[in-house]
């Protein structure tokens, strides 16, 4: 219970809900909260023995029920679920302090029948909902907890920490072998929370199954982005691309063609990489543009950690065939089998040498590079390919992707010259406009420029997190302080360093310094870059000073 529950007792004692005239049991009852949530339990079970000495108000059991699960009291909890659960029947804290008493004390049966119960009377309670699903899926009862589920969507809003159970319903799909049905719910859970990586796990496999290569490609990339890393997805994210990609997009199998690509292949899964190596290479002699058998060779020799042949072959396919994007690509995810990001860089600037104006190499390169934080040969690379792009919405992310690197280094100026171009290129570009709303909010100092962009990005997006986080930054700098800690409130479960540092601003302009110094806390945790660490730094110094 948190404290600002007493105070509610307390005006509840005022309209006739608790005992109006007893002065010594309210006096009681707030030593005892007080004892408890200060820490000193000893005394807060000598004030409510005091309290409960004479006749008290039902309704003084409510925090008392919290001090006993608290201190892990939960027999006495069940000794008084016979007298207080009738009176407690509407209230789903309560009721849920029974449910884990039962667990607790290993009534299950009994914690299990009343959390389903309770799901069918408090429809629009989270917990309550989720436990009750659990309850199901134990019982082995998947349907019911679909239904459940369902309930709980269908009676609330839409908020974002409802993707937990868009999440839940797509395991259980799997578990019933309805993977279609598991693929909507998963796009419903990354509809409310993007960022979610193992969602984007569970989206990826999803589409496999279904046999949309290119959808569950992207789905593995944007995991191991969010997630940092995995071995056995970087391994089956690249065998994947190997077997499927093809440049016209379309999905083939590496054994559709001849015997001896069925054979090289037999052989590579038997891991007998040699022999491998020697089938493929005679196949290559004998159709050297066949894209199939190139790609086999190159995951062979990746198999075989011959990286420097690997890049040699690479580098001769895209020095004949310099406007393809397969090979580049190519190249640049042998990085998810092992071969490291400098040598992968370094074969790029070898190509770029004889091909400066390689839109493709450039790209990846550039990619590589960031990866490796090597921004500054980033950026050398990007204006490189920016004038020869000529398809409007890969310019577009060019010149977006060389804003942000601009703005790492505190190039403003550029920054804003090329989101510019970027908008120019595709105005309708979410992620352009809220980085041109960002930049009118903080170094243009234009909040109606900002949030005109703003209002487009969410438009296309209204639950984007990093949307909402510019929205409540504008009205941070317009001094409407509560409207941004409403929006930033609901944000701060995305553990994101800078929103839980406009957060902390938020909270120190409303004078709340205690809570402004838990949340610049929290982001110090978290800050990745030198724009976070310097933000963090000024707000730390902000909060020394007071």
């Amino acid at each position: 219970m948190k404290k600002k529950n007493l105070f509610v007792y307390i005006l509840c004692s005022i309209t006739g809900h608790i005992i109006a005239d007893d002065a010594t049991m309210f006096h009681r009852y707030f030593w005892a909260n007080y004892k408890h949530f200060s820490g000193n339990i000893p005394h807060a079970q000598d004030w409510y023995k005091k309290l409960f000495s004479s006749n008290s108000s039902i309704y003084t059991y409510k925090g008392y029920l919290t001090f006993l699960a608290s201190t892990n009291q939960f027999k006495q909890i069940i000794d008084l679920m016979p007298s207080l659960s009738k009176k407690f029947a509407q209230d789903a804290d309560v009721q849920l302090t029974f449910v884990i008493a039962l667990q607790k004390t290993k009534q299950l049966k009994k914690a299990d029948s009343l959390i389903i119960s309770l799901s069918q009377s408090f429809k629009t309670n989270s917990e309550i909902a989720l436990l009750a699903a659990q309850t199901y899926l134990q019982k082995q009862e998947p349907e019911n907890a679909i239904l459940t589920i369902d309930a709980f969507l269908n009676n609330s809003a839409r908020r974002p920490n409802n993707f937990i159970f868009y999440f839940l319903k797509s395991q259980i799909y799997v578990q019933m072998n309805q993977f279609s049905n598991a693929l909507g719910s998963i796009q419903k859970c990354l509809e409310l929370h993007p960022h979610f990586d193992k969602g984007w796990l569970l989206c990826a496999s999803l589409y496999e199954k279904e046999g949309k290569i290119k959808e569950a490609l992207s789905g593995y990339t944007t995991f191991l982005e969010l997630s940092g890393g995995n071995t056995q997805i970087e391994k089956h994210l690249f065998a994947l691309m190997l077997r499927y990609k093809t440049i016209e997009d379309k999905q083939q199998n590496l054994l559709s063609h001849t015997i001896s690509i069925d054979n090289a292949l037999i052989l590579f899964k038997q891991q007998r990489y040699a022999q491998a190596l020697t089938h493929i290479t005679y196949c290559l002699e004998q159709d050297p543009k066949n894209k199939e058998c190139k790609l086999l060779k190159i995951q062979i020799l990746a198999a075989m950690k011959n990286f420097n042949q690997a890049a040699s072959a690479l580098t001769t396919w895209i020095t004949e065939s310099p406007d393809h994007e397969i090979w580049p690509k190519t190249l640049s995810l042998l990085a998810y089998n092992g071969m490291p990001r400098t040598h992968i860089i370094e074969t790029f600037r070898t190509i770029l040498a004889k091909q400066p104006d390689n839109v493709w190499c450039n790209l990846y390169c550039a990619d590589m590079c960031i990866r490796n934080s090597h921004n500054d040969q980033a950026i050398i690379c990007l204006e490189k390919a920016l004038p020869c792009i000529k398809e409007n919405i890969l310019g577009a992310k060019t010149a977006y992707q060389l804003a942000l690197l601009h703005y790492e280094h505190n190039n403003y100026e550029l920054m804003h010259s090329y989101l510019e171009k970027a908008c120019t290129l595709n105005s309708q570009c979410p992620h352009t406009n809220n980085a041109l709303a960002y930049y009118w909010t903080t170094k243009g100092k234009n909040t109606a420029k900002a949030q005109a962009f703003i209002t487009k990005s969410l438009a296309v997006q209204s639950t984007n997190p990093y949307f909402l986080d510019t929205q409540a930054l504008i009205l941070y700098k317009e001094k409407k302080y509560v409207q941004a800690q409403e929006i930033l409130e609901k944000l701060a479960h995305h553990n994101n360093s800078t929103m839980l540092l406009h957060l902390a601003k938020v909270h120190y302009s409303l004078n709340n310094k205690e809570f402004a110094d838990i949340f610049t806390k929290k982001a110090e945790k978290l800050v990745k870059n030198n724009q976070e660490k310097k933000a963090l730094a000024k707000m730390q110094l902000l909060l020394a000073q007071t």
